[in-house]
């Protein structure tokens, strides 16, 4: 979608809606995103919920030695990362996809959230500002070719998406549950996506991250029931 130059795209988060585009729309929330951060110089980035077709597994990817948390441990986290130039949202989702476990071209791609950290401050480059783009999507080829990418994904796998056991696994360090430690906005984001997939008619989910703190709080409007 070209944007207007003479129109201001304006986000509302805290009203949940989204003026000027079709939210529903991956090529619309591409472009409006890419436009989002070069008005603003934010980064960019890009992750990507990939569920069974029961909607009960998702896939899930723990990270290696480089992402050790202080207290020694490897997060699991959904695929993704940063957008490179040049790149959509979406294309990036994908090749994180890709690259991080293997598997390509899911059915079903849906934006599930539009997510604002105007906080961030970049280690590598002088950036501030980041804006995060949740897609969500079905894979339907039983994991065909599912593998982790030494040595930056250890492991990869499908877990049963169970709310009220993943808010109970430890946020940081080691523990005994399978996909510890799991930082809490991960649930929430797979939580957003797993709905978004079960309801087409749903709106993504908008949310401004007041905080590095609140990442691990409920997004608010969002219901754990």
């Amino acid at each position: 979608m070209a944007i207007p130059p003479d129109v201001d795209i304006i986000w509302t988060i805290s009203m949940n809606y989204i003026t000027h585009i079709n939210q529903k729309s991956v090529d619309d929330i591409n472009a409006a995103a890419v436009s989002f951060i070069s008005m603003r110089g934010w980064r960019l980035g890009s992750f990507i919920a990939i569920f069974d077709p029961t909607l009960e597994k998702v896939l899930m990817t723990k990270l290696g030695r480089y992402a050790q948390d202080a207290i020694g441990g490897l997060p699991w986290t959904l695929p993704g990362g940063a957008v490179a130039s040049e790149e959509m949202p979406s294309q990036a989702a994908l090749r994180e996809l890709r690259e991080e476990t293997g598997l390509s071209s899911p059915s079903n791609l849906n934006v599930a959230a539009w997510l604002t950290r105007p906080y961030f401050k970049s280690r590598r480059r002088n950036i501030r500002g980041e804006l995060i783009i949740l897609f969500a999507g079905i894979d339907k080829t039983s994991g065909a070719g599912l593998r982790p990418a030494l040595p930056e994904t250890l492991d990869c796998k499908f877990c049963r998406f169970n709310l009220e056991e993943w808010l109970c696994i430890p946020a940081q360090g080691k523990g005994v549950h399978p996909l510890a430690p799991l930082p809490r906005h991960w649930i929430y984001w797979t939580l957003m996506a797993q709905r978004v997939l079960i309801n087409p008619d749903l709106l993504p989910f908008l949310y401004e991250y007041e905080s590095p703190k609140a990442m691990a709080s409920p997004p608010k409007g969002l219901q754990l029931e």
